[in-house]
């Protein structure tokens, strides 16, 4: 074990020691992992009612690792491991549980009573030993991923399938899809967990089909037929395949779509005919992967939206050029005659990465701020304009998914309003009027901030908006974290309902609401 260990430290796949000099903004404060699996049989009722018609579950999840990262200064928020969030509305009282994903990674770990791998910035610079054996590496194979280091080439093919698996956080959604409860991330595959106990069931593949390929962590759902729209994207060609499936989980068909260099592609738009990819100057190139800036920001080799036909694998893909932007989010697209509008969070740069400065994880208010964005592109000749909706900094749209890849009225996101905090944190609940055109807001107040709220509406036949908006907003002032019910279509009125969460909740990122049956 010993001349093992030595052999690493001269290959330099040995674990070293982490650059202590710089603080990490996303390790601290409401960021901070909070790591107890807890259980409330019923929160405390603080304000309002809560309604009798809301019968099911709010879902959220985001990043908490596990263990202390090997290199906290290089941590990077979007890699900590998953942790679902249950609130379960049932007659008037919502209970809670808390639970991670055991994903292999999450379990490794365990066994091993600490942090076993690193991140997208430094993977394999501090991996002790017993992360590579985990992964399934012998000697020999270390020995082959530092000279093929060496000679400027990447490792094989399955060596980077196993190398992934140390990636599988699966943090960033959690969605019931295919008649199941999964949690999602871009990098790894999706996993199962039970939709009581959060208990988790396993990877899941839809039948193999993105095993290798892994897909976003926003698929897009037709509410009429139920048909499930996603696509992966990698930094080695293909660089972006779309998949389309039954409402079921059936692989109906995959296409490559065809653009010029790897980048990072958080989301995409669906309407009733096509889909849209954000092609952006993001860029993921292999010699970027073991750099402080994995991701980079290189507006000279421009920006283009990606538009083919939804259902048809043949039709051909056509390109529209843009100026170069960065987009996180979509709120909703759909078709408008023969164009396409796009509703979506836009930004003038990437925000989160690649910024300048000695520190890699620089606080959020250095990074720019997104705004609501309406593009409408007209493919067959190859243009597209855009108009900001709302002035308003804002994150995290979301709209009525009854009406999602339709023409809508309502949409919902969290804002930054008058007084805040000064640290680029979303203070406010806005809701946006596509009709009126105008946006009105539920503000927190300035020591009060939240993540994306999620919609449930009324009832099944309820009109579009009809409903209410479930945020989980944290007290910072108390170091505490309260769940929110608000009236969705009149959302500058007091709370319905305001409930005391057992503990704070640390900033997430995605969820959803699950009708209870």
């Amino acid at each position: 074990m010993i001349a093992l260990s030595r052999l690493l430290s001269s290959l330099g796949l040995e674990q070293r020691k982490a650059d202590k000099a710089l603080r990490n903004p996303y390790l601290e404060g409401n960021y901070a992992p909070f790591r107890s699996e807890t259980e409330a049989a019923s929160l405390e009722l603080v304000a309002g009612e809560v309604p009798a018609a809301l019968s099911g579950t709010l879902y959220r999840i985001g990043p908490a690792p596990r263990f202390d990262p090997p290199d906290p200064v290089r941590h990077h928020w979007f890699e900590g491991d998953g942790m679902v969030d249950a609130f379960r509305f049932d007659g008037g009282r919502v209970a809670h549980r808390r639970r991670w994903v055991r994903t292999d990674k999450v379990r490794w770990e365990e066994q091993a009573g600490r942090a076993l791998f690193d991140g997208m910035r430094s993977f394999g610079r501090r991996v002790p030993l017993e992360g590579w054996k985990a992964l399934g590496f012998t000697p020999a194979e270390l020995i082959e991923l530092r000279v093929r280091s060496l000679l400027g080439l990447p490792p094989r093919e399955e060596q980077v399938h196993r190398i992934l698996r140390a990636h599988d956080r699966s943090n960033t959604n959690v969605l019931k899809l295919a008649g199941r409860l999964l949690t999602l991330v871009e990098s790894a595959a999706a996993h199962e967990i039970d939709p009581d106990t959060l208990a988790t069931r396993g990877r899941f593949t839809f039948g193999g089909a993105v095993e290798t390929r892994p897909m976003v962590a926003h698929p897009k759902v037709d509410p009429e037929s139920g048909a499930i729209y996603t696509f992966g994207y990698s930094s080695s060609r293909p660089y972006v395949t779309y998949y389309a499936f039954t409402a079921d989980g059936s692989l109906r068909f995959s296409r490559e779509i065809d653009v010029p260099f790897p980048a990072m592609m958080h989301d995409f738009g669906v309407t009733a005919t096509r889909a849209v990819f954000y092609h952006l100057p993001a860029t993921m190139r292999p010699e970027s992967r073991r750099s402080d800036n994995p991701v980079r920001w290189e507006p000279s080799e421009g920006a283009r939206l990606a538009v083919v036909s939804r259902d048809d694998p043949s039709a051909p893909v056509r390109h529209v050029d843009l100026p170069a932007c960065y987009i996180f989010h979509t709120m909703n697209a759909f078709d408008d005659g023969g164009s396409v509008v796009l509703d979506v969070v836009r930004y003038p740069r990437l925000p989160l990465f690649d910024l300048g400065g000695e520190n890699p994880n620089p606080p959020l208010a250095e990074s720019p701020d997104g705004r609501l964005t309406r593009l409408r592109i007209e493919p067959d000749k190859g243009v597209v304009s855009s108009a900001v909706l709302d002035e308003t900094p804002a994150e995290f749209p979301v709209v009525d998914p009854r009406f999602a890849t339709r023409p809508y009225r309502y949409g919902w996101m969290v804002g930054r309003r008058g007084d805040s905090d000064g640290r680029g944190h979303h203070n406010a609940i806005a809701l946006h009027d596509h009709l009126e055109r105008r946006g009105r807001y539920h503000e927190l107040g300035r020591s009060s901030f939240t993540s994306e709220p999620i919609f449930a509406p009324r009832g099944e036949a309820s009109p579009e908006g009809d409903g209410w908006l479930l945020a989980v907003v944290y007290r910072a002032e108390e170091d505490r974290s309260d769940l929110l019910v608000l009236d969705a279509l009149d959302i500058e009125r007091e709370p319905v309902a305001v409930l005391r969460c057992p503990h704070r909740i640390p900033y997430g990122f995605h969820g959803s609401w699950v009708e209870r049956g």
